[in-house]
């Protein structure tokens, strides 16, 4: 039996029937116990070490929000899923932070094993002693852009205003000048030209709006230090095919709303290890460029040689620090790798992965399967494989 133990909050009188159901499957694998009231959860985290919280929105003595915001304020490294009926945003705004995972009742028991073997997946591949060698060595590591801290203050809100999202990122003209650029871009397919930030928010919604000011955000905190093949504008450009693409196949594969949202962020954010690289590690990432050249080796195994990590799991470490959700996190972190993640599940990881290797392949005209960036291993094991060429010409007409 694995070693993890799961802390369950939900009150077996008035909670869903799903909640029951996860907490019964995860006996099996798991080491699991159950509370009943926010209380009741606050004593066994005193008493003992737990790896994963998962409560139901609708406690007898408050809210999961509530309970997952003092887990967020006082046990951080704790995993924390809230499980609600129903879809309503107002509960994912107001979650936005200290939630690593949002479910509802779409998520059956045998997919939420899965979701949860992938996040203790995750956990380990962010625990890497490597990584956390690079990464302590940066002395200036980034925060997340002012106006995206805004931003989710003002999402989190029981009713956001558009019009206050708009003037919150008017006040960075740079953010603002890239997100309009983003918007106008053929990737979006608008049949319009979006003039100003309130016009982009009526038009795309605020979930994307957030995606993209992160995006801005975080170009903007990065200089280019001048290494031949690889601007940051150059990034730049690919990053926002690479979301949108991802998007595009997220809901073509029947991905939920919020999962589709995230598929868009995760994508735009995928190469976040590389800006760190090119602004921390420069003399590294050449290495790194020299010998995927020399040995005809994919960058992200040269620099593995190199540095003893990739620029993928750099970037989903700088986002966890940031507080991204697990579906982001995942998805950068193995977007080379799929097949890594311990229980396949056609995920948010699914649509970024396609997204950044067909856009690779089509990118570098790669015709053969052999040296195709695309994970086949994986995409047999979720019965995709058959597809790629379907794909690919989507990906495509999507950003054509």
């Amino acid at each position: 039996m694995a070693t993890e133990k799961i802390l369950f909050v939900f009150d077996p009188k008035t909670c869903d029937e799903q909640i029951n159901n996860y907490y019964k499957l995860s006996l099996t694998n798991y080491t699991c116990l159950e509370a009943d009231s926010i209380e009741k959860a606050k004593s066994i985290l005193k008493s003992q070490p737990i790896d994963l919280v998962v409560s139901s929105i609708k406690l007898s003595d408050g809210t999961g929000t509530d309970l997952h915001k003092y887990i967020f304020e006082n046990y951080n490294s704790i995993l924390r899923f809230l499980y609600s009926e129903n879809s309503d945003k107002n509960i994912v705004y107001q979650s936005a932070g200290f939630i690593h995972q949002f479910m509802n009742n779409d998520c059956k028991p045998e997919q939420f094993i899965k979701i949860v073997d992938n996040a203790f997946g995750l956990r380990n591949v962010l625990a890497n002693n490597d990584l956390h060698k690079r990464i302590t060595g940066i002395t200036n590591l980034p925060s997340p852009p002012e106006i995206y801290n805004q931003l989710v203050t003002e999402i989190q809100k029981e009713d956001p205003s558009i019009r206050q999202i708009a003037e919150l990122i008017k006040k960075d003209i740079s953010i603002t000048a890239q997100v309009l650029h983003m918007v106008n871009s053929a990737f979006f397919g608008l049949s319009t030209h979006v003039e100003n930030p309130l016009h982009a928010v009526n038009l795309l919604g605020i979930d994307t709006i957030q995606s993209m000011v992160l995006t801005a955000g975080v170009f903007n905190l990065f200089k280019d230090p001048g290494i031949p093949g690889y601007s940051i504008d150059s990034i730049y450009s690919n990053s926002l095919a690479v979301g949108t693409s991802s998007r595009h196949l997220a809901n073509a594969f029947g991905l939920i709303t919020k999962q589709t949202e995230d598929a868009l962020m995760a994508g735009m954010l995928h190469d976040i290890g590389k800006l760190v690289m090119l602004a921390h590690f420069p003399e590294e990432f050449k290495k790194s460029i020299q010998l995927s050249s020399d040995k005809a080796i994919p960058l992200f195994e040269a620099e593995k040689q190199i540095l003893g990590v990739s620029d993928a799991e750099i970037g989903a470490y700088l986002l966890s620090l940031w507080g991204l959700p697990n579906s982001i996190l995942e998805a950068i972190a193995l977007h080379y790798t799929p097949a890594k993640t311990p229980s396949p599940m056609t995920n948010v990881l699914t649509a970024v992965h396609l997204g950044y290797a067909l856009n690779y392949d089509i990118q570098q005209n790669i015709r053969e399967k052999s040296l195709s960036a695309v994970d086949m291993d994986y995409l047999d094991k979720l019965n995709l494989s058959a597809n790629v060429d379907s794909l690919k010409n989507f990906c495509l007409s999507a950003t054509a």
